[in-house]
């Protein structure tokens, strides 16, 4: 017999287990992050393209009619956004000058006493702005934020939501035409036939 007890009897003092290999970003394939990701998000490291993360601050309401028109057409919001932005590309500076103007006139000069200042007015509660975090090729984000200088926004929140605010406006007018035609369109009546 001898004096050394058998592995078998003794627990490990130490943890003897090796540590998980650190996996890059791109090869997390079990986790919830990677399931969420977008498809355009996954052609666009296949194809080298990067992909950046955005927030963007928009009205409650404006964000309700974004989310609800993406997922009546559907797409993403993306998609959505870059299709609102294109299209309303060529009347945006007329739009942002009009939006700024009218945020301008929400202001009022207030006097402290010595000097006159102007103060914006609290931001109406019926309508706070929500953040809506998007994840865009890194070039589509290049592209608004050259447009953002080009047109003078203050940022390109301010862009995306005067942008979107026209185009789905837009959409709704077209769909209330669509409905108005589809009224007036009488269906022929079989009995009605000679």
């Amino acid at each position: 017999m001898s004096d050394t007890p058998s592995p078998s009897n003794t627990a490990p003092t130490t943890d003897q287990t090796p540590a998980p290999a650190k996996l890059d970003p791109i090869s997390r394939k079990g986790t919830p992050a990677h399931r969420t990701r977008s498809k355009r998000e996954g052609a666009g490291r296949r194809q080298g393209m990067p992909v950046q993360a955005i927030s963007l601050s928009v009205p409650a309401s404006l964000a309700a009619q974004w989310k609800t028109y993406s997922q009546e057409v559907p797409r993403s919001l993306v998609d959505v956004m870059l299709d609102a932005v294109a299209a309303t590309r060529p009347r945006l500076p007329v739009l942002l000058r009009a939006h700024q103007a009218a945020l301008r006139e929400k202001t009022r000069p207030v006097s402290d006493g010595t000097f006159m200042r102007t103060v914006p007015q609290p931001k109406r509660l019926d309508d706070p702005y929500v953040t809506m975090p998007l994840r865009l090729l890194a070039t589509n984000v290049d592209v608004l934020d050259a447009m953002v200088h080009e047109m003078a926004a203050e940022s390109r929140s301010q862009l995306v939501v005067v942008a979107l605010a026209a185009w789905l406006a837009d959409r709704r007018a077209e769909e209330q035409v669509y409905e108005e035609q589809l009224e007036l369109e009488v269906p022929e009546d079989p009995f009605d036939r000679p």
